[in-house]
């Protein structure tokens, strides 16, 4: 790790090889135990505080992970693997709410309520 003292508004230049423009980072003001930065970059950079660049990986990782999981654990259930717990699988589902059950208003029950 690099360490400079830096006074208010003096600055550093951070240059990345094939990076395009550098980055310079500006101390614009120091108070007890607390140093304001300014930063002038392309606007494309992007620029994260270290906690919230950390969080980001992170849920970023778990979504990976739990992506995979989900996804594979759709794809079994919409294959008919549901059927095996009881669950019936969509085309089981779909044919069961279009046939009309006995007494729904099929063409059937007009005969029966005629009879009775």
């Amino acid at each position: 790790m690099l360490i400079l003292s830096r006074k208010p508004n003096e600055s550093l230049v951070i240059e990345a090889p094939g990076a395009g423009e550098p980055i310079e980072i500006v101390v614009t003001e120091v108070n007890a135990g607390q140093v304001r930065l300014g930063i002038k970059a392309h606007k494309d950079c992007k620029i994260w505080r270290k906690e919230l660049y950390l969080t980001i990986q992170q849920n970023l990782q778990a979504a990976g992970a739990a992506g995979t999981a989900g996804i594979r654990s759709m794809a079994s259930h919409l294959s008919g693997a549901g059927a095996r717990n009881g669950d019936p699988s969509p085309a089981q589902a779909k044919e069961s709410t279009d046939t009309p059950a006995a007494g729904s208003g099929g063409a059937g029950d007009a005969e029966e309520k005629g009879q009775a």
